[in-house]
């Protein structure tokens, strides 16, 4: 039986399903320690610019413990948001094989992990940044010394959640045998199983007040500069000048929804539709009424919504500023991958898939559905494991030279 402990900012919606999972193993008792309650009841999303509460619970089906935060302001910011020392006694009492840390970037993250080296409790790190993300020259010559100690001298396994994060350990001097994957993931069943049950599609349009008679797009994330929402605007108008019979949905709120809407009506474009926030059990339907999902993100670690789109078999059109775009999109197989802002390319793998055959669609969709489903809690899981098993492994080894064998 190994004793994981989780230390992570707040309960989150893509994670809970990984906690839940880890937490039916027999051989894992599982422990996850939240700095803070945002998520678990109604916040201001700062992103989406509005109060929202999840509609389904983040807390089930897994032990967990909400650790005191000394700052008054009980909301994940900046590094200085989250200032929880209780994970130190927590640690000392608790008997831990391992502490799991979500990250660097909040001072209960270094806390835990001061503690943790402190008292011998191995260390993991999953992160999600990678090297292609924004950073000033000053920023990067700054944190690559400091990275590499972390890495290589406070952490004993890193769990790289795909290629570029991986790319990324390995950057800062991170051996082999020190990396085990655990790949970033959503609960690929629900998906599948919401897609599945949606199969009247021009039913569900309908209900929605959508056309029936032509291809629709998706974006669904939150309308903000870093998403980069106009850019699909702005090739969804030069279809339209094109004569190309396409709608345009965007599910999402953000700073750039009031320019967005301006947008649409300075050119007065037809067939495009905003439906705001949608909460988790929501979202399923938007994901079944669209033939092709678009991501044109930029400096984003990873972006799950391309897994829930994926589960729920659509092709998919994804800017290289998406950091899961290398894992998960095959050029030409499942969808399309293009230079981010690259509005002219954009365009073009938008017009190919309208212009697309239905068949060609469901069999790029199918290609998605078999490309996400090797990218599963079920492989996070086997991941973790062979971190616990290798680190108990070389702590037992040493403890045995100390005994003189």
């Amino acid at each position: 039986m190994y004793r994981l402990a989780i230390l992570n900012t707040h309960p989150i919606q893509y994670f809970a399903p990984l906690y839940r999972r880890l937490a039916q193993e027999p051989d894992i008792d599982l422990t996850v320690y939240f700095c803070s309650r945002q998520g678990s009841e109604e916040y201001l999303d700062d992103g989406f610019g509005k109060r929202i509460k999840w509609d389904t619970s983040l807390l089930d089906g897994y032990k967990y413990k909400f650790l005191q935060n000394t700052r008054a302001k009980d909301k994940v910011e900046g590094f200085w948001s989250l200032i929880s020392p209780q994970i130190i006694s927590e640690l000392r009492e608790s008997n831990f094989d391992a502490l799991l840390v979500n990250g660097h970037n909040h001072a209960s993250y270094l806390i835990g992990i001061g503690a943790a080296r402190f008292l011998r409790i191995p260390v993991f790190m999953r992160c999600e940044t990678h090297l292609d993300l924004r950073r000033s020259p000053l920023k990067r010559a700054i944190r690559q010394p400091l990275m590499r100690i972390l890495y290589n001298h406070l952490c004993n396994a890193c769990l790289p959640i795909g290629t570029l994060n991986r790319d990324f350990y390995l950057y800062h001097g991170v051996k082999e045998n020190r990396l085990f994957t655990v790949p970033y993931t959503v609960n690929n069943e629900y998906f599948v199983s919401a897609a599945n049950e949606c199969n009247e599609k021009s039913e569900l349009r309908q209900a929605l007040g959508l056309p029936t008679d032509r291809s629709l797009i998706l974006f669904a994330s939150k309308l903000i500069r870093r998403k980069r929402p106009m850019d699909l605007l702005h090739a969804y108008r030069r279809l339209c000048d094109l004569g190309v019979e396409s709608g345009l949905v965007f599910v999402g709120s953000g700073e750039q929804e009031t320019a967005l809407k301006a947008y649409v009506e300075q050119y007065r474009l037809p067939h495009v539709y905003f439906f705001g926030f949608k909460n988790q059990s929501e979202v399923p339907k938007f994901y079944s009424i669209a033939d092709v999902f678009v991501f044109p993100s930029e400096d984003e670690p990873w972006g799950l919504v391309l897994n829930e789109a994926m589960c729920s078999g659509l092709p998919v059109i994804v800017s290289r500023g998406v950091g899961a775009a290398p894992d998960l999109v095959r050029h030409g197989l499942n969808g399309f991958v293009y230079d981010t802002g690259d509005k002219e390319a954009l365009t073009g793998y938008l017009l190919n898939m309208v212009a697309a055959d239905t068949e060609l669609r469901k069999q790029m969709g199918q290609a998605s559905r078999e490309v996400i489903a090797n990218w599963s809690n079920e492989r996070c899981v086997v991941g973790i494991k062979e971190a616990l098993s290798s680190t108990a492994f070389r702590g037992n080894l040493g403890r045995l030279k100390v005994i003189g064998w």
